[in-house]
């Protein structure tokens, strides 16, 4: 008995779905426990040698949580250890599909800015990545940039 053309097609598709479903899931977000550390390293000019330009969050798998704010000439590293809830909200940002994705392009994935730096190193049990991310607004790196503005005014003011 020869199968008919409606099950071929219905094989077909299921077997495509499957598929774009397995790139998905390979090209997609990592899984949050793979977090060990990000870095986000910001600066911006023209500066004075009396001017602090540049500034920095990072935050660890432990979930200690370091600021050096940008524009605090002479100021300490602030560190704390992040709440549970606020670590776990790091670690799903950091792993997400649409920041790894654009990270995964490269070490300038949304071109060159000249007058300032926004560099971002995220390190996973597996891959690590550093890319220039300044005057990049795309989901995933806007998302991580927001949440680590709210956890250094909150944590590290």
């Amino acid at each position: 008995m020869r199968p008919s053309f409606s099950l071929l097609r219905r094989l077909s598709r299921l077997s495509i779905g499957g598929a774009v479903l397995g790139l998905l899931v390979s090209c997609g977000a990592a899984d949050p426990e793979s977090f060990e550390r990000l870095k986000w390293e910001y600066g911006g000019g023209p500066c004075t040698e009396e001017m602090d330009c540049s500034g920095w969050d990072e935050v660890l798998a432990d979930g200690t949580f370091r600021v050096d704010r940008f524009g605090d000439p002479g100021g300490a590293v602030r560190e704390t250890v992040l709440p549970a809830e606020e670590l776990r909200r790091v670690r799903e940002a950091a792993t997400r599909a649409e920041l790894l994705g654009v990270l995964w392009r490269g070490e300038a994935p949304c071109g060159r800015v000249t007058d300032s730096s926004s560099v971002l190193t995220l390190e996973l049990e597996g891959p690590s990545f550093r890319a220039q991310l300044a005057g990049c607004d795309e989901p995933g790196v806007d998302e991580l940039r927001t949440l680590l503005k709210r956890l250094r005014d909150t944590y590290a003011p």
